[in-house]
């Protein structure tokens, strides 16, 4: 094999490769980072309605933690976080529904 054209290959792996293995890195990186950033959100929003509960307003973030939601689930989001989200649902509509203010127990 010519000199010079195993030197272009030799060339091309040793940058190629550590470009793409950096690519790959920090795209996972960004998934994990988004996933715990939503998560947070999603768990802020439910206590803030809970909140305004106790202080006789009502809750007002239902579409936000659905929607929070939604992206959780799209970054491959656990069964804690749909647990969460499930007894506040089931809270929101006994909210809306004028029954008992019970919150759940964890």
């Amino acid at each position: 094999m010519d000199p010079a054209l195993t030197q272009i290959i030799v060339t091309s792996i040793t940058v190629c490769v550590p470009a793409l293995v950096t690519v790959i890195t920090t795209k996972s990186v960004k998934k994990q980072a988004n996933k715990h950033s939503t998560r947070s959100d999603i768990m802020q929003l439910i206590i803030e309605d809970y909140v305004r509960e106790i202080r006789g307003k009502p809750p007002e973030n239902y579409q936000a933690i659905l929607d929070e939601y939604d992206e959780y689930k799209g970054t491959g989001g656990n069964s804690y976080i749909h647990e969460k989200v499930e007894e506040y649902k089931k809270w929101h509509k006994s909210q809306e529904g004028g029954k008992a203010n019970k919150h759940p127990q964890n």
